[in-house]
């Protein structure tokens, strides 16, 4: 008889990151969507692993149709740190989905839409498997909340978050984020009708731009060129995730190195050669205008 599964339990607080394929189901019980999601699920549950641990973060688990990922903050004054490797890795998968499909030639689109909340009081469980290899599960409050967010629609990249996390996320990717007020018919239908963390949500979504002179405008430009294409350093933090994600990609099966190759030429070409043009456009305005 084999030994059984060991299992330790312990309290710690962090970011949670659930993330869903909007309209799995429907996918899934069609007979022209089907074969297609078949194959996406396993690459995205691949690519996100990568991302996940790129960005110092733990796969937790695949939920059918999205994951659980964790990232431990045991010291609160870590929580902004933690939320900008989170929503790096949130952007880079969000946007490496939309952009690639990860190698498919679907009819319909893929999206995925994510849950983020800071959960302060979760109960871990680690387990020791009889083979010798450990897996972690966790619970908590916003454990939950997280699942119900990441079933949210929300404007790109699709992320419905705790108050929490959109105070600190400013080291983070260029988001913004605009209140979400549940109505009574929401509450019901996405949260049970419970109130608990429905009174701080925050959608991804564009605010009203601030106004910005030509000159800051061509300034912040020129900068985040030169970030692009490595004359000036970068946050390290960042710098190692999208490093570590590309050679993962690079160093994995035949359909990701693909899906690497298109997203970097992606952002090289497509993103950073439309902001040469804008860059060149403000330069031609004269003063003034």
């Amino acid at each position: 008889m084999s030994r059984p599964a060991v299992f330790e339990f312990s309290r710690s607080r962090g970011v949670v990151w659930v993330c869903d394929v909007a309209g799995s189901s429907s996918r899934l019980n069609s007979e022209n969507g089907v074969e297609d999601t078949e194959v996406f699920l396993p690459r995205l549950y691949w690519t996100a692993a990568l991302a996940v641990e790129s960005a110092g973060g733990r796969f937790v688990k695949w939920t059918g149709d999205g994951f659980l990922a964790w990232f431990d903050t045991p010291l609160h004054r870590d929580l902004g740190r933690t939320v900008s490797r989170c929503l790096e890795a949130v952007w880079h998968l969000t946007v490496m989905v939309n952009v690639t499909q990860l190698g498919l030639a679907s009819k319909r689109s893929f999206k995925i839409r994510h849950g983020i909340a800071y959960e302060q009081d979760a109960l871990l469980t680690k387990i020791i498997h009889p083979a010798g290899y450990e897996s972690l599960d966790l619970i908590g409050r916003a454990v939950v909340l997280a699942f119900r967010l990441s079933g949210m629609t929300a404007a790109f990249p699709g992320i419905t978050a705790q108050r929490d996390i959109v105070e600190v996320a400013g080291g983070g990717p260029s988001l913004q984020f605009r209140r979400w007020v549940p109505t009574t018919e929401e509450r019901l239908k996405f949260f049970k009708g419970e109130k608990w963390g429905t009174n701080t949500l925050y959608v991804s979504g564009a605010k009203k731009p601030r106004t910005r002179s030509r000159k800051a405008a061509v300034k912040q430009a020129k900068l985040a060129i030169q970030k692009a294409e490595g004359q000036v350093s970068i946050d390290d933090a960042g710098l190692a995730f999208s490093k570590a994600l590309h050679d993962g990609m690079m160093a994995g099966p035949e359909w990701s190195r693909e899906v690497a190759a298109d997203y970097t030429q992606y952002i090289k070409e497509e993103l950073l050669g439309s902001l040469k043009a804008v860059l060149r456009a403000g330069e031609r305005i004269p003063h003034g205008k």
